[in-house]
């Protein structure tokens, strides 16, 4: 996918200039097959912005934003709540002018599938990233802050989600005010059957501003795509995928992505929010050939303090999670799974008990570290004789279930997140003893 595009800045200095427009004319001499590095910043200042609708700013579509105007949809009369305004009391990266976006208007619950061709779209790059593409990796990071930092905005949701523009969204980020702060939420679908998983990546104040960053490598393998999300510079601290998987298991096409989708969420009007929402800005998407984030490297060992136990008599198992990799890892719960024929007893940490598991929750765990606790298991007195395998399992980004987000699809769900790593210990039981026979009494005799 092969478009012009220029950079949404301004008060460039002259060699600058003159550097940009020799880049601009090498991407125009290029063929579409080869890997050329692509940026667009947007930062809504005037003169190349104006208050209003950001629609068809500074150009049309795909030289420019685009969104609904009233009219482009029947359910939606007004279009979307988003203009470019005139910044008053806005943090000082913001500038002059920013883009407002809420979701107080929405369509109503039965007017028709979901409509994502007229949602909020930022300028697309000039050369897309894709799987089977040259450019494969894609990063985009964007500002915000609540345009009430003072007080919550009930029902206020927005979701931000790389995109080709026209719905096909490969990742997702959702901002919902909540009576404590901004709730961050992300989904992604690392199973084959496409089913989505959703992460809880913290409430955060709403009083100042937040930059979220994808980082995004995309792979022709099933499930093999890579996601890093930071916020405010810090790692998310887990290795997520895309949306990819759900496609292949709708049996639809992987989308390229080149773009943001800055979606209104919800079924309905909340009219509440006219005028309200969010302040967007500092947005900036790249693709190129680049290498991707760093994958997940959390290894998890376990092993039992003895290779045999009677029934009856105890049994210690040692288990450690390292974090070899580059990132920080967080939200890790490791679970060990009592086996049938054991009962727990101890363990030197305070562990959660979750059916049959013993899970040790680890909120963070950075290059080069480890975490390792010990647990004490009891063979059950009618145990029988054989090898008893104890596993473990280590799961990250466990999170509270969350809706999936809406994607006009029957049997949407949120999917269990399945473990990332596991390891065995096996004990063998041995038979038990027999009881030792007493002697017969002496015969009566009278």
């Amino acid at each position: 996918m092969c478009r012009s595009s220029t950079l949404d800045r301004l008060n460039l200095p002259r060699t600058a200039l003159v550097g940009l427009l020799a880049t601009l004319l090498s991407i125009a001499l290029l063929p579409c097959g080869v890997a050329v590095a692509d940026t667009v910043e947007t930062n809504f200042e005037a003169p190349l912005f104006h208050t209003g609708s950001v629609n068809e700013q500074p150009t049309p579509w795909p030289n420019g934003w685009k969104s609904a105007k009233p009219g482009d949809i029947p359910s939606l009369p007004h279009g979307y709540d988003q203009a470019v305004v005139t910044n008053s009391g806005a943090p000082t990266a913001f500038g002059g002018q920013s883009l407002r976006l809420s979701n107080a208007y929405n369509q109503c619950p039965g007017c028709g599938p979901p409509e994502f061709h007229f949602q909020t779209y930022s300028k697309p790059t000039t050369v897309a990233a894709g799987e089977s593409l040259p450019n494969t990796e894609y990063t985009a990071e964007f500002s915000f802050i609540s345009v009430k930092p003072n007080a919550q905005q009930p029902g206020l949701l927005v979701s931000v989600s790389p995109d080709e523009g026209e719905g096909g969204r490969m990742s997702y980020i959702g901002l919902e005010d909540a009576p404590n702060g901004i709730e961050m939420t992300f989904f992604d679908t690392p199973n084959a059957n496409g089913e989505f998983v959703a992460y809880d990546l913290g409430t955060f104040p709403r009083n100042v501003p937040h930059t979220i960053k994808f980082w995004i490598k995309l792979n022709p393998a099933p499930g093999s795509d890579l996601v890093r999300i930071y916020i405010d510079g810090h790692d998310a601290g887990q290795c997520f995928t895309t949306w990819a998987n759900f496609y292949r298991a709708t049996s639809q096409a992987v989308p390229v992505i080149d773009t943001l989708q800055f979606r209104s969420v919800g079924e309905q009007e909340n009219l509440s929010l006219v005028g309200g929402g969010y302040l967007f800005d500092n947005v900036k998407i790249t693709t190129s050939n680049g290498p991707g984030p760093p994958g997940c490297d959390l290894p998890i060992e376990k092993k039992a303090t003895t290779r045999a136990a009677s029934p009856g008599s105890r049994v210690g198992y040692r288990i450690t999670v390292r974090n070899r990799g580059r990132l920080a890892a967080s939200n890790v719960l490791a679970c060990d799974r009592i086996p049938h024929h054991m009962t727990f007893v101890s363990a030197d940490r305070k562990l959660l008990a979750r059916g049959g598991r013993r899970c040790l929750p680890i909120p963070r765990l950075g290059p080069g570290q480890s975490v390792s606790f010990h647990l004490v298991l009891r063979v059950d007195a009618n145990a029988p004789p054989g090898t008893e395998t104890n596993t473990v399992e280590e799961t990250p980004g466990v999170a509270p279930p969350r809706p999936p987000p809406v994607l006009g699809v029957m049997a949407e769900k949120v999917a269990s997140i399945p473990p990332l790593e596991a390891a065995v210990a096996k004990v063998r039981i041995l038979a038990k003893r027999a009881s030792p026979r007493r002697p017969a009494p002496p015969p009566v005799t009278g």
